[in-house]
């Protein structure tokens, strides 16, 4: 993971101090003065005063609870809710406290909704694991957020898009405003994507896909093993050390260990390409990026931590159209240019900052609290580093 610090002149830092007549305003100065960042300290301050709210058990994570069943749970969700505020204060149910009725479960489906899981009204496991975390626990999350924002620059530039990897979602900020949202797939646990900031400078519609060596050796050749057509239905070209073509059924696979794999899989492009249809390229030492992909039914899914690494995002060619206007290209020449089937490389007339950050806590546009599970299990590190002193004896 790679921050990306703001710069402060520290010697000139402490010089405005010792001359300044309010020294506290001038310290809330150097806080980011995001406005996703000040509404997230205004979070904390509102569970400084509730986090000791009596007692928080554990409930039962099964059975599931559907609307219309009884359970002796459903009081004590009641309440949970209406702590959280997906419940109004008024909503007294039908007085019978063990039924899950009706405004019951639209609250509960905001509850879901606020916290990325399946909206389907049912009160299964993950909807109580969530309720069952307690306010000093969402405190907390909260503190290593404001963290996570004090790492990033200063400015995010004016327009940029800011990819949230626990929120699996992309986002097209223009002046402070929301103007595209994508929901998208980010890396598996052992191929997390990594934290950075860098520019987006170039897209390439109908891209090839040479596959990194790793991925050939760990991922692919398996595959190849078990269908001995899988390269070729799957329109990849096989090329040896010296850039030669090989016809893939003239090789024994089954005799090719990983440590002797010494070939390099290119896949042309068309509808069964890895990457889909474009890709958002901006050059990196992760060799991250952004693209399409063929496995499009996996955004249905609420938890989409399925990649090697780079993110996939859904309906890519909007996110194409809004970022090549300036370019001077239209949706109609976009689709126009996919439809084509040819590689072809478009560059921006100006670069855009492209933010792959990780924030399991924010509050939206709609001023609606949201959390995330801490996917790649980040939150307890930093946790500890926060609470860790300054200085070891």
């Amino acid at each position: 993971m790679k921050a990306t610090p703001r710069q402060r002149d520290l010697v000139d830092v402490m010089e405005q101090l010792t001359s300044e007549r309010d020294v506290v305003s001038r310290l809330q100065q150097l806080r980011p003065q995001q406005v996703r960042y000040v509404r997230l300290l205004a979070l904390l301050e509102q569970l400084d005063q509730r986090v000791a709210a009596g007692e928080w058990r554990s409930l039962e994570r099964s059975p599931a609870i559907k609307p219309g069943n009884s359970d002796a749970r459903v009081a004590e969700i009641r309440e949970r809710l209406r702590f959280w505020g997906d419940l109004a204060p008024g909503a007294s149910g039908t007085g019978d406290a063990r039924l899950y009725d009706g405004d019951l479960q639209t609250a509960v489906r905001h509850f879901q909704t606020r916290h990325g899981l399946d909206v389907d009204g049912v009160i299964g496991a993950g909807t109580l694991d969530a309720l069952n975390i307690t306010p000093a626990v969402r405190r907390q999350q909260v503190i290593n957020n404001l963290e996570r924002w004090r790492w990033l620059a200063d400015d995010l530039g004016e327009k940029h898009v800011l990819v949230n990897i626990a929120g699996f979602e992309l986002k097209v900020i223009d002046n402070n405003k929301t103007v595209l949202r994508k929901p998208v797939i980010v890396g598996r646990d052992y191929r997390r994507t990594p934290v950075f900031s860098d520019r987006i400078r170039y897209l390439v519609f109908n891209p090839t896909w040479t596959v990194p060596h790793k991925l050939a050796i760990k991922d692919k050749l398996p595959d190849i093993k078990a269908d001995p057509a899988y390269l070729t239905r799957l329109g990849f070209t096989v090329f040896d050390q010296q850039q030669n073509r090989v016809d893939p059924a003239q090789v024994d696979w089954s005799k090719v260990t990983e440590r002797g794999f010494a070939y390099r899989l290119v896949q042309g492009p068309g509808p069964l390409n890895a990457l889909g249809q474009v890709k958002f390229m901006f050059p990196n030492q992760y060799d991250v990026y952004l693209h399409d992909t063929p496995s499009r039914e996996l955004f249905s899914k609420s938890g989409r931590a399925f990649s090697s690494g780079c993110v996939r995002v859904a309906e890519p060619l909007d996110l194409a159209a809004l970022l090549l206007q300036d370019s001077g290209f239209t949706r109609a020449q976009i689709d126009a240019i996919v439809a084509k089937g040819e590689l072809r490389t478009v560059f921006l007339k100006k670069p855009i900052p492209v933010h792959i950050e990780y924030w399991t806590a924010w509050i939206d546009s709609d001023n609606q609290v949201n959390f995330r599970n801490d996917i790649y299990e980040r939150d307890p590190p930093l946790a500890a580093a926060l609470a860790a002193p300054l200085y070891a004896d």
